[in-house]
């Protein structure tokens, strides 16, 4: 450890990033409580406090960044500052000339004014007020600033591959918290779970998600997602260690994210893993042939048995293997994940049609006109697009979507470049990528593909180094 402290040779402006992080970290809050209250009275975090930690975070990473980057500038691309600055700025013209949304056939769930409407369809206007303009750019300059930093900077100062290792070491303390904060506080919703499973205890109207963990981290998703982060540093490290201990971390996550029932982390996570299994049996095959093909034949015919009994359960709608099919009926909801995401993307495409296709509504602004929008054979509320692609899109309109494919045509090309240099944990990286590229088609998680991008910058430095000695 204190070679590994010694090899990043810290400065002192690196002191100021992880100042402007907890700013940031403690801004982003009040703007996702906001988005839920959008009362700023009702939010725990007052908006005088959300105002100084945005000042302090854009004092320590400007102040970052002018030692890092505009003292050095021969090291940076000017170009791709330039179109980071032009999206920011463009963005932020729009947040400000906002204009009140109209939208047709919305549900109304609540009125002080008129208790009548309560229930009745309306044409409403939805106005964009002044607290949430400033959250809006607020944010934007943050997010912006961070992805720079993070993808542009950081892997110039950083390149040593120990550091990616030790990155997720922080991140499984982070995650023990998350689990054991669920485990003590959240005991009920364990016992809730297990007993609605396995029919010992169902009240009516209750499904299993009542029971689901969500730790303190504000919704059920988000806590499954974060164990998908650790499966995938669990990979990652194994790449780098090769100790079986990173197995066990990869059950012991997934095992916890059955808890918060997020399908779709539980599915791509599945998938990574086996990826990633099948390719270390076929990278070390010559050393390890016997244990290698039990092992591929094992794991293929507990798949193959697993499918048949799953597959025959759903086919016979519970005539055969009936406790499975109850226990998948219940954890699916019945095709309503489905269902709500379809209407949920008809009034994402309503709300797209009332924009400006080409630059969008304004980052932020999605949520806030989503929510109050319904159709007519659903009651239940609308939340966010549920799709990083169609939120992109209306948030920053053709031009931050096609920004962010390009993002990922930079990716797919520097991934490229490393697996040359370093196989193993580049497929490490590129799985842990590419199962957040998948889950964004479904939930607007975009931002947090960069905890992955960043590694891979630092790698993709490493390499170029390495190319240089050579």
């Amino acid at each position: 450890m204190k070679k590994f402290i010694q090899s990043l040779e810290l400065r002192r402006s690196d002191l100021f990033i992880l100042l402007g992080l907890v700013a940031y970290v403690t801004f982003l809050l009040f703007g996702q409580l906001f988005m839920q209250y959008p009362n700023p009275n009702d939010v725990a975090l007052p908006l005088w406090a959300a105002i100084i930690a945005f000042v302090l975070m854009v004092g320590f990473w400007g102040y970052y960044l002018y030692l890092e980057v505009y003292k050095n500038k021969e090291q940076y691309n000017l170009y791709l500052i330039g179109a980071f600055l032009f999206l920011m700025l463009l963005n932020v013209i729009v947040i400000l000339v906002q204009p009140k949304l109209v939208v047709e056939n919305v549900i109304v769930r609540y009125s002080e004014t008129n208790p009548d409407l309560v229930g009745q369809t309306v044409t409403a206007t939805i106005p964009v007020s002044a607290t949430h303009k400033f959250v809006f750019i607020s944010e934007l300059i943050g997010a912006i600033m961070l992805i720079y930093i993070g993808l542009f900077v950081f892997p110039k100062r950083f390149k040593s591959i120990a550091f990616i290792k030790y990155l997720g070491y922080v991140l499984f303390a982070f995650l023990g918290v998350l689990i054991l904060y669920g485990y003590i506080f959240e005991f009920k919703n364990y016992v809730g779970f297990f007993k609605y499973l396995l029919g010992i205890e169902r009240i009516e109207g209750q499904s299993i998600y009542y029971f689901t963990i969500q730790s303190f981290i504000l919704h059920r998703n988000a806590y499954g997602m974060m164990m998908m982060v650790g499966i995938i540093f669990a990979i990652i490290n194994h790449s780098i260690d090769k100790k079986w201990q990173y197995y066990l971390l990869m059950a012991f996550f997934y095992v916890n994210m059955i808890f918060s029932l997020c399908k779709t982390g539980l599915l791509i996570s599945a998938l990574i893993i086996v990826i990633y299994i099948v390719y270390r049996l076929i990278a070390t095959y010559k050393e390890h042939t016997k244990r290698n093909k039990i092992i591929l034949i094992t794991g293929a015919s507990v798949i193959v048995l697993a499918g048949l009994v799953l597959g025959t359960s759903y086919i016979t709608e519970g005539k055969v293997f009936g406790k499975i099919y109850e226990a998948i009926k219940s954890i699916s909801g019945g095709g309503s994940t489905l269902d709500s995401r379809l209407y949920i993307w008809d009034n994402s495409f309503q709300l797209i049609r009332n924009g400006w296709w080409l630059i969008g509504r304004g980052f932020g602004t999605y949520n806030l006109m989503l929510m109050p929008m319904n159709i007519l054979t659903h009651e239940d509320p609308v939340f966010p697009a549920h799709s990083a692609y169609v939120g992109l899109l209306a948030e920053g309109g053709i031009l931050y979507l096609l920004a962010y494919i390009c993002l990922l045509g930079y990716v797919v090309y520097v991934t490229i470049k490393c697996f040359k240099k370093n196989p193993g944990l580049t497929v490490a990286m590129g799985l842990g990528i590419l199962s957040f590229v998948l889950y964004s088609f479904i939930e607007a998680i975009q931002y947090f593909v960069y905890v992955l991008i960043f590694p891979m910058m630092v790698l993709y430095q490493t390499s170029k180094e390495k190319k240089t000695e050579e």
